[in-house]
């Protein structure tokens, strides 16, 4: 019960969240002539970049290598840049904590919100891309905004453990670094996932993202359903992520504005 009423708090404070995106959007580019522009550029210099080095100087097995590391690297470096910005979202605020009456779960989902609507437009690019090189669209991508959905709710879930803990003990900032970078490996994004050994499938598919980089790599890229079976398990999964992150920011947020 205690979690519904939270919801109906966070509803009600809905204002506050869409001014809390809206200031996270614009100071990203805040001072920079082309402003909002550089949403799509951004991508779009990536691509540019990918496919120039492994057309021409490294070779790979995969068809079309810099749309399939595009398609995967797109949606890891949203979440990437949700948890390293959310971790300390709240440890960063101290000063309006200690004025201001919300929610503090407003801070965190703010973060994954405007992570997300950035990521949707640089989506653009991905499907002009898929067009432009020959790989296609398939009915399939209907799927994405569902896949976006599950991996929000699953990022949201670690950013309430990971900015709750960070207010206590400032080192989870800096771990994470190492700590995203060997999850990146350990995640089908620059390599394929038929490349891992057979006998540690079961150990590598714990990983969550292993899921999501499939789903998003089986509506772009190969044109076909994804494994709705395991996107299920995945979705489940992020619910008690998300249940478990509310419990630690729940117990944890008592003592916010004495420890920021």
């Amino acid at each position: 019960m205690k979690f519904i009423e939270k919801c109906k708090e966070i509803y009600n404070y809905r204002h506050m969240l869409f001014t809390l995106v809206k200031q996270d959007i614009k100071g990203r580019y805040k001072g920079s002539f082309l402003g909002f522009l550089w949403t799509l550029l951004n991508p779009l210099l990536m691509l540019l970049v990918y496919s120039l080095v492994f057309q021409f100087i490294f070779k790979t097995g995969i068809e079309n290598y810099p749309i399939y590391l595009f398609i995967c690297l797109m949606p890891w470096n949203t979440f990437a840049n949700s948890i390293a910005v959310g971790t300390v979202c709240v440890s960063n605020n101290g000063s309006i904590l200690k004025k201001v009456y919300f929610p503090r779960e407003v801070m965190p989902l703010a973060v994954v919100i405007s992570n997300t609507i950035q990521y949707f437009f640089s989506a653009v690019i991905i499907f002009i891309a898929l067009l432009v090189s020959g790989v296609g669209i398939s009915w399939s991508a209907l799927f994405l905004p569902i896949i976006v959905l599950i991996q929000a709710i699953f990022t949201f879930g670690i950013i309430l453990i990971l900015s709750a803990i960070n207010v206590y003990v400032r080192d989870v900032q800096y771990i994470m670094n190492p700590v995203m970078m060997i999850w990146m490996y350990a995640t089908p994004i620059l390599y394929s996932i038929s490349m891992v050994p057979e006998r540690f499938l079961g150990l590598y598919h714990l990983n969550p993202m292993v899921g999501i980089m499939e789903a998003y790599q089986a509506i772009l890229y190969n044109k076909t359903l994804p494994d709705l079976s395991s996107l299920g398990t995945i979705f489940l999964v992020s619910l008690v992520v998300l249940f478990i992150g509310y419990l630690v920011f729940n117990k944890l947020q008592r003592r916010f504005a004495e420890e920021v």
